[in-house]
């Protein structure tokens, strides 16, 4: 989308300039040939007219060529700025913007908002037994999963840091996102995962909570990662959602 924006700018953008260029040239050949002969300004004009349209056309074409790469290259910083370098998913600084504008459209609407927070199970046993190759090819994997997971435009992924990863879901209560969180749960335990010929088993625990108005992404974080712990607790690749009462509800692992 990023490369279509980009190319249909520089048409546009040459197309203008070159209107922009002939128009100049021909009003001004006509204040200097009015000046230069009141008489036959029209031969001027008509000379002015044809150069610039030989002349303005590659003129116009080279600028817009580099302003083209100046916007391309503007996007590749940009995404630089907010992706992580290995899953290719939101950095956490893109994500604290995303939950920002997320909670602002809850308020204008009413609907609810609901963050997953989980971590890949005994991924330091996964790196010290097979390597760490086998550990990023572990995280490219479930950052596929959560990609084909979440809706577009609707829901935001991203890599919360290490092995953690967080889930956005606009418009959804805390079961809802239960419920999505539980498929990722279970595609990543049927995830066919293998490094240097060995077939490596990968399971993960899910935090869920639903965003409370005027509550800061660290207020939520802290509350999943609570509920995150409490799946630790009862044994790993497991679901806790946490509502907005005060009790936690657990999705046994199916």
């Amino acid at each position: 989308m990023l490369r279509t924006s980009s190319r249909t700018h520089t048409m546009i953008y040459a197309i203008l300039l070159s209107i922009v260029i002939i128009c100049s040239t021909v009003h001004l050949s006509s204040y200097v040939a009015s000046q230069i002969d009141p008489n036959y300004p029209n031969s001027l004009v008509y000379m002015s007219v044809l150069i610039s349209s030989i002349l303005a056309p590659p003129a116009s074409l080279t600028m817009a060529f580099y302003s083209n790469q100046l916007i391309r290259l503007q996007e590749k910083l940009r995404k630089l700025a907010i992706s992580d370098p290995l899953t290719g998913l939101y950095n956490r600084r893109a994500f604290e913007a995303l939950y920002a504008r997320e909670m602002a459209r809850s308020r204008r609407t009413g609907k609810s908002v609901s963050l997953v927070l989980f971590d890949i199970d005994f991924f330091k046993a996964v790196n010290d037994k097979h390597g760490h190759a086998a550990g990023d090819l572990a995280l490219c994997h479930i950052a596929e999963i959560i990609r084909s997971t979440v809706r577009y435009g609707t829901d935001e992924t991203a890599r919360w840091g290490g092995e953690e990863f967080v889930m956005l879901f606009g418009e959804t209560p805390h079961e809802m996102a239960g419920n999505a969180a539980n498929r990722v749960r279970l595609a990543i335990e049927k995830m066919d995962l293998t490094c240097a010929d060995q077939a490596i088993q990968i399971t993960a625990s899910f935090g869920v909570t639903e965003c409370l108005p005027n509550e800061t992404l660290i207020d939520v974080i802290t509350r999943a990662d609570k509920c995150l712990r409490y799946a630790k607790k009862q044994g790993r690749n497991t679901v806790v959602v946490h509502p907005k009462v005060n009790t936690v509800t657990r999705v046994k692992a199916a």
